[in-house]
């Protein structure tokens, strides 16, 4: 013990110190042991997760397509009435080209009731000097017998 003593001896010996720290040590967690089928399962999770990520892709892309079946149902109606109306244009333009021919002129004269006219007379200008003077008086003269009265031009003399 002498040995151990004479090294005691020439050693100083260090005593802790306690500092009057305010600060308290970091309260430590409790830890458990878990059990293995006690903890979480995160292959199933992200598998669900990763599902359903593609459920929601799935439905977008069935949205999207039943979008575009219906614009193109709405196009397809709407190529069809513009067919239709272009050969009902057409047909209206055969009906206004024949309206406006002589043959669809008289036609249409015909239906509406006037009298087709008796025999087609030529006229040609007469140079003057060569027409016959009439044989009855006009009666749009003034002054004449068919008229009964004088006009007021013939009266403000």
């Amino acid at each position: 013990m002498d040995a151990n003593a004479a090294r005691s001896s020439s050693r100083p010996v260090a005593r802790p110190t306690r500092r009057a720290d305010t600060k308290a040590a970091p309260k430590r967690a409790n830890l458990q042991v878990v059990r293995p089928e006690d903890r979480a399962r995160t292959v199933g999770a992200i598998s669900s997760i990763v599902a359903s990520f593609f459920f929601v892709i799935l439905f977008a892309l069935a949205g999207l397509h039943a979008v575009v079946v219906q614009t193109q149902a709405q196009l397809d109606e709407i190529n069809t009435d513009i067919t239709a109306l272009e050969e009902l244009r057409i047909v209206r333009q055969a009906d206004l080209a024949w309206a406006q021919s002589a043959v669809g002129l008289e036609a249409t004269a015909l239906e509406a009731g006037f009298v087709p006219a008796g025999d087609t007379a030529i006229l040609a200008p007469v140079p003057p000097g060569e027409l016959t003077a009439p044989t009855s008086i006009d009666p749009f003269t003034p002054g004449s017998p068919a008229t009964g009265s004088p006009t007021l031009v013939g009266n403000a003399g």
